[in-house]
């Protein structure tokens, strides 16, 4: 099943939470902002850590 990946950038502050739960899948760009690099880059367990482990919640997985 296709899966968006979402990041609320007014949301996100920097902690860097997502990188550590879903290292290939997340990135910090230039202003510690989240990015996503590679939507398939972890397990879908690994990518709800990092969206529930985020302190701002600026992460969503959609399933399409």
């Amino acid at each position: 099943m296709p899966r968006e990946i979402r990041i609320d950038r007014d949301l996100c502050m920097g902690s860097g939470q997502c990188t550590i739960y879903a290292p290939d899948t997340f990135d910090q760009d230039d202003e510690a902002i989240a990015v996503v690099v590679d939507p398939d880059g972890n397990t879908e367990a690994e990518l709800m850590s990092a969206a529930t482990g985020c302190p701002t919640q600026a992460i969503s997985v959609v399933h399409g």
